[in-house]
């Protein structure tokens, strides 16, 4: 079975390798973990040097942070990569705070990477990484997320065998569509999806509230990654961006009760019954599967609530989600919620 879920007790004691416990999910392409022990989360001064952290050959690396950020305080995010040729410099995915002013950072590019708003792409693989976490104020940490990837061509017979008993399981999760709201909800997809999982979970969040809570400035828009779980964290929902290598993954996360936010893009005719024609990246939520297994989906881009609710075909829908975005989700649950 291609996922392997691990609790890894003080598995590494020589000095500047992982010692604390950490819930590692691991595929062929894609690695997450996630860091919620307070020994692991503890700053220093302010700051939070994490370990050097060994991981499958990557080239792309996803951080997720989850942070209660009173006013006045916020958190800045670093990685680095190991790489053949040593250690790249430090990367920052900019500064988090629940006020207004979170923004990424842009212009870091070098001969070892670019981090693109919430992606750090590396020009070679990495065998490590490591992170440092700057906290000011009276901001904490209650979760660390790290999915490291490489970039495979989606191979469609190499999907792990679904689980068919998930067939006919739709979760109700409530309807909102992004294009009723003027000035911007064309472009709200993330906040939406955001917005309706929290629904879900019995946060009501209005969607402007959400898109408001999820701006960054630096990218002038709504969609960075890690900011719409860094915020579903902050009203207290367990929440990291992972990738999933195929439709039988996620299957296990319906089962679990736990709706997913997935990122696709599709050109003009490629998607048949899409709400909108084409899209560059969309997010949407995975709330289920009909009997036949193929998705169904919230997807905001429709002109209504009512008609948010759709069906894609599975093999077109796997594909274009994968090649998108490598198979990302967004994980929101609270924390008394068994992840699969």
């Amino acid at each position: 079975m291609f996922l392997r879920r691990l609790l890894a007790l003080a598995l590494f004691t020589l000095p500047g390798l992982i010692s604390a416990i950490a819930m590692t999910s691991t595929y062929p392409h894609s690695t997450t973990t996630v860091l919620t022990s307070p020994a692991d989360l503890k700053a220093t001064g302010g700051m939070l040097t994490g370990p050097e952290t060994p991981a499958p050959a990557f080239t792309e690396l996803i951080p997720s942070w989850n942070a209660v950020t009173p006013a006045g305080s916020s958190l800045t995010l670093e990685v680095r990569a190991k790489q053949a040729a040593g250690w790249s410099g430090w990367y920052s995915f900019g500064t988090w705070m629940s006020e207004g002013g979170r923004s990424s950072l842009d212009g870091q590019n070098d001969a070892a990477g670019t981090l693109n708003t919430d992606t750090l792409s590396l020009k070679a693989p990495a065998s490590a990484y490591q992170y440092r976490v700057k906290l000011r104020g009276a901001a904490r940490l209650s979760l660390l997320a790290f999915t490291t990837s490489t970039k495979a061509r989606f191979d469609p017979a190499a999907n792990a065998s679904s689980d068919r008993a998930v067939w006919g399981k739709v979760l109700n999760v409530p309807q909102r569509s992004q294009m009723i709201y003027p000035g911007g909800g064309e472009v709200w997809c993330s906040p939406t999806s955001t917005s309706m999982i929290l629904a879900f979970w019995g946060i009501d969040v209005k969607v402007p509230a959400a898109a408001a809570a999820t701006f960054d400035k630096a990218y002038d828009g709504t969609g960075n990654w890690p900011f719409n779980t860094a915020y579903a964290g902050s009203l207290g929902l367990r929440a990291f961006v992972s990738r999933l290598p195929d439709l039988a993954a996620a299957e296990r996360y319906i089962s679990a009760g736990v709706p997913l936010a997935v990122s696709l893009g599709w050109k003009a005719g490629e998607l048949p019954g899409a709400a909108v024609p084409s899209s560059s990246g969309h997010l949407m939520v995975l709330v289920g599967f009909d009997r036949a297994g193929n998705p169904v989906l919230n997807d905001p881009a429709a002109p209504s609530d009512a008609g948010v609710r759709r069906s894609y075909p599975r093999a077109v829908f796997e594909r274009l989600w994968q090649e998108h975005s490598g198979g990302t989700v967004y994980v929101m649950a609270p924390p008394t919620v068994a992840l699969p």
